[in-house]
């Protein structure tokens, strides 16, 4: 019904992907698989309700209105089975702005914040750019699936210094959707050692088949002591929107990260991404579960082909995200060698593991959300490099 076969040419547009892609790939053609965004339009309802918006011609500040929040929450009930209310919300210009104001929010300089490593890379900046400590716990490498190592999170959480966790959920880089059982422990173990959880749920709607998200303030226990941080920016590619729907059910946790968001310049819903939530979260159900369908072939292409062809890497089984982690280090190259082979012989434009701590040094990270075409060539080219290798 939609397309998902075309291929867009983003050159020239900003991209980051593209117009600030590696100087020997920079006008190749090669399409890279960095930035996670997708190499699809977005759904055409929502293309159609954003170019209504824009023949409006009046750009004024917006907020979240009753349509608005009726779309927010009727996309949270009948896609995540989650009932929120109206004063739960605050709008902020991205997750990782989000991020960045919670620590600010309920941290003071040289309290530790504690996150599970590998982690999308901002996690580190929004610790240590805003001069707190980070507290590492390292997930367990279990032959290619990962783990919470559940006696050293709590050991890092019963730390004196730290007060606040940063949970990726599902989460980027190693495509885990949580069980209800582990967010559960996760929860508990926050309650008894008093630390907030900040779940940055971004990628909450792309589940793959066989698995389900669980919105953590849906956990017994954890609605009071937990932020949750949304966004139709993945979901319908609409990253460049700026605009992250953020959820506190505990009122004086909403105070403090409102008062806190009013203080770095939040506040606007975006006049574009109104109307782009709206028809999003009304009408874009369909076209979401068919790039599900797509980004899973994807994967399945993917593991097809390591498998039968470059059996020497191990790819992490995805069970949310569409973003591929591959161990890569039987090459046996080293840091920069990796880097520099991936784009000088393979030229493959991805993302270097390391970017998301040490434990990602000699993996890489794909992004799958692009046409499969695409992604069949770059898988052909990385085989014609390691046999030339």
């Amino acid at each position: 019904m939609y397309d998902f076969t075309t291929i867009i040419d983003r050159k020239n547009t900003g991209a980051f992907k593209y117009d600030f892609m590696p100087e020997p790939l920079r006008d190749s053609g090669i399409v890279p698989m960095t930035v996670a965004d997708m190499e699809f339009a977005a759904p055409p309802e929502v293309n159609e309700a954003v170019a209504k918006a824009a023949f409006h011609g009046c750009y004024g500040y917006t907020g979240p209105d009753k349509a608005y929040m009726d779309a927010v929450k009727h996309w949270q009930k009948t896609r995540h089975d989650w009932e929120i209310e109206n004063d739960w919300y605050v709008v902020t210009n991205g997750v990782v702005q989000a991020l960045g104001i919670a620590v600010r929010a309920f941290t003071k300089p040289g309290d530790g914040v504690l996150i599970m490593t590998p982690v999308y890379h901002p996690f580190y900046g929004a610790v240590n750019d805003n001069g707190r400590t980070l507290v590492k716990s390292a997930l367990i490498n279990n032959n290619g699936r990962y783990e919470i190592d559940f006696d050293d999170l709590e050991s890092k959480a019963a730390l004196p210094e730290v007060k606040l966790m940063l949970l990726c959920s599902p989460h980027n880089p190693i495509g885990r959707v949580w069980s209800r059982d582990e967010l559960q422990r996760i929860s508990d173990i926050c309650l008894k050692n008093g630390v907030l959880v900040v779940s940055d749920e971004i990628h909450n709607d792309l589940i793959l088949p066989g698995f389900k998200h669980t919105v953590f303030a849906s956990v017994p226990g954890a609605s009071e002591n937990c932020i949750v941080c949304t966004a139709i920016s993945k979901t319908f590619n609409l990253a460049g929107l700026s605009c992250s729907n953020i959820f506190i059910p505990n009122p004086e946790l909403h105070e403090k990260f409102r008062n806190r968001a009013h203080v770095d310049g939040c506040g606007c819903v975006p006049y574009i991404a109104r109307a782009a939530t709206i028809a999003a979260y009304n009408e874009g159900a369909n076209w979401l579960d068919e790039l599900i369908s797509v980004v899973d072939s994807n994967f399945g292409l993917l593991y097809r082909f390591f498998e039968e062809r470059l059996p020497m890497f191990r790819v992490t089984r995805a069970e949310g995200t569409y973003l591929a982690w591959i161990d890569m280090r039987s090459l046996g190259l080293g840091h920069e060698k990796l880097n520099e082979f991936m784009i000088e012989k393979a030229r493959i434009a991805d993302n270097d593991g390391e970017m998301f701590g040490e434990a990602g040094d000699g993996f890489r990270r794909w992004n799958l959300a692009l046409p499969q075409s695409l992604l069949n060539d770059a898988l052909l080219r990385l085989e014609k490099a390691v046999k030339e290798l």
